[in-house]
Parts: structure tokens; sequence; C-alpha cells
């Protein structure tokens, strides 16, 4: 059992523990160290004179579920000779303490892993559940100074694509490696002469997973021509979506939405083609109200009547008064484009003697000098009807302005 016990806690090999206690919820280990002589770090000369000690605290893997903190006591020595700059150095055990370190190479080694599989802040939560607590700083701290690997020989599978550093500025280019999925290199620009050097630099690719980008396939064609380019898989569905998108919105009239009276077999056989279309029923209450909007400035609309008036007379504002003029149908209004938006000329109707130069008039934004000149037998807020009353969805109607 003695033996398993040191297996499990080799890295305290080197030093002696003189007591084990439970503290704040874990578990702390108060040791010392027993060698008598050390190495300058600098010179490399050893050294007995003792200069003084101190205690660092290193966090460890845990135990049992416990954390663990060793409470190690090490000594300051005096470097002996003449010619070298550092004057005192600090005793370091090995597999134990680190220069400036505050965890044993065991926990940070640990810790790396998990940063490098799940990045900054759920390895942070996964290494609470651990008992080894950390935070998403720290991991992406240990990360960043994690040594680059020399790569010599690109992957068989090789995936290209572009990254952000400043997001509509600057882009680099990252290259992974498809079968493992883990990061090869990274360039500073998306550019194709810079990917073509690397790959020159490092062949053995034959498949080259990449975006759409020209950049990166005249590089690829020129660096590598046998291998075989493939378009990634998130933007072929990016590009498919869009596509599909584009026409669905393009043939938006064309598509008729299926309603609960039809019967089942209404689209079947040749009587289909000669029953009747079911009107769609409206979705809600605010449906309701932009047909019934659209319908009211119509009405007085195509009688002439100016949209200051029918902005009075039901009570809307004159913005929202053009774009339902302006727009052919209650659902272009609800999108904010009307036909003149769309390019599209919007016929003028036949009206009465004098109501359609009237409608002409105000439509090309000349208002008449005072309501009752279109007609003297029309007063309020809708003059200018020939024939006809003031609309009924506003019972207060407004006075003229004078």
């Amino acid at each position: 059992m003695f033996s398993t016990f040191s297996m499990a806690f080799s890295h305290l090999s080197s030093v002696v523990v003189d007591e084990v206690r439970a503290e704040g919820g874990g578990i702390a280990l108060t040791a010392r160290t027993v060698t008598s002589e050390a190495a300058c770090p600098d010179c490399g000369t050893v050294s007995g004179r003792v200069h003084g000690g101190y205690r660092r605290r290193l966090a460890d893997l845990a135990a049992a579920g416990q954390r663990v903190v060793i409470d190690l006591l090490v000594r300051r020595f005096l470097c002996p000779a003449a010619g070298c700059g550092r004057r005192t150095f600090v005793e370091q055990v090995d597999g134990l303490t680190e220069r400036f370190a505050r965890r044993t190479p065991l926990l940070r080694r640990s810790l790396e892993k998990i940063a490098l599989a799940l990045a900054g802040r759920p390895g942070a939560r996964l290494a609470g559940h651990l008992s080894i607590p950390t935070s998403a700083n720290s991991l992406l701290r240990l990360v960043r100074r994690l040594p680059d690997r020399d790569v010599e020989a690109a992957p068989r599978v090789l995936g290209i694509g572009d990254f952000a550093l400043k997001k509509g500025h600057v882009y680099g280019t990252i290259i992974l490696n498809m079968e493992t999925g883990e990061r090869v290199d990274i360039l500073p620009d998306r550019t194709a002469d810079t990917l073509s050097a690397w790959l020159r630099a490092h062949p053995g690719a034959e498949i080259v997973c990449r975006d759409r980008a020209s950049a990166y396939a005249e590089a690829v064609r020129t660096a590598c021509p046998e291998a075989i380019q493939v378009a990634d898989r998130f933007h072929l569905w990016k590009n498919l979506c869009e596509a599909v998108e584009k026409c669905v919105a393009t043939h938006r009239s064309c598509l008729a939405e299926a309603t609960e009276d039809a019967p089942a077999g209404a689209t079947d056989g040749p009587k289909s083609a000669t029953k009747e279309e079911v009107p769609v029923r409206p979705e809600g209450m605010r449906v309701i109200r932009r047909h019934e909007r659209h319908a009211a400035v119509h009405d007085l609309y195509d009688k002439g009547v100016p949209v200051r008036a029918i902005s009075e007379a039901l009570g809307l504002d004159r913005k929202t008064v053009r774009r339902y003029a302006h727009a052919a149908t209650p659902e272009d209004a609800s999108l904010a484009t009307g036909s003149r938006r769309q390019g599209e000329s919007t016929p003028t109707r036949p009206t009465s003697s004098g109501v359609g130069t009237r409608a002409a008039r105000t439509r090309h934004g000349s208002m008449p000098k005072s309501p009752s000149s279109a007609s003297p037998a029309a007063n309020g807020p809708c003059a200018g009807i020939s024939r006809g009353s003031a609309p009924a969805a506003n019972p207060h109607p407004t006075s003229p302005r004078r």
C-alpha cells in the first residue's frame, strides 16, 4: 500500500512531508526540502551557503475530489562566483516547482490539456468540477505560452479558411489538419502569394478543403496542382441556403398559403382548376387593422383627397398615409416597400370630372390652397370629394385649419 501511495505522489519524493491537514474544504500538505546545496541558474556554480528561506504555496492535482495545496519551505542560497551577476537564488525541486509558478508541473500540464480541448469558459467550468478551480483567462494564458510545433510537411487532408483579426479590415488564414482537427499553422493574411509560399515549403497535401475564395483556389493550383480541391460543408450549406432564400423572396407572390377550409383533394383532378380560390384568412388583429387602413386610405386617396387631409381624418401620420397610398397591397405596406420603391408605376384610375386632375396634382406634391377649393358643397377634412361623405373611420373629425 505504501508503494502505491508513493507512486500516486511521486513528485513529492524529493521533499519531506511534515503534516497533512484539512484546510478550507481541501487538503494542505506541509513539506520542506532536504538538499544541502543547489546550483545557480545563471552560472551553474554549486553553492551550499544558505542565505535564508521562505514558504511557497503550490496548487496540485485534486485527491479524492478535494483540492490539494502544498505548503513548501524552500531555501535561498548565495552564489559564490564573483563574476556572476546573480547574488542569491532559490532552489528548485525537479517535478514539483518552477520559477514564478504557483502550480505544480503536473497540474499545469493537466490544465493545458483542458484548455486545448475546451478553451476558456468551458474549460474553467470543467476544472471547477474536477476540484482544480481556475479562470478562463488563466487557461488562455497557458495556451498562449505553449511553444509552436515545427511543421515539416503538410497533412494529407488540408483545411484552409480565413478568420478576422479585425472584422472588416484585417484577416488571416488558418490551416488545419482535417483528419485530426488540429491547427497546423496561421498565416498573417489571406492572399494567394502567402499561401502559395507556405504550400511550397510544406509539400504533401493530397486533398485541400477550402472555402469559395478565389485567392485560395489560385494558390492551390499554383503550388500543388495535383491536389484535389473540395468545398467545405459549411460554405456549401451556406451558399445553398442563400440561393433558396433569394429564390423564395423573388417568387414570394407565387406562393399561396394553404387554408384549413380547403378539402384534401382540392388540388387533385381537373376540377381543382375551376374551383374558386379560397381567400386566405388573416392571421390576427394586426393583419385585420392593416387591411382596414389600406382600404380606407385608398378609398380617399383615389378620390383625390390630399395626404394631409387623410392623415387628419384617419388619425394617422402623414408618412404612414403615404406608405399605404403607395402600396399596391396591404402586404407591401407591411414591408414598407410600395410599388414605387420597386420601380413600378402606379396606374391612374379613371375618376369623375375634375377629381383625376386634382389627384395627379396631389401625388406630385402640389397641395391645394384651401380644403374647400375643389367642391363648394364639401366641408371638413375630406373636402374635395365630389360625391360621398367623410369617412366613418374617425367619429370625431377635426375641423379644417384656416
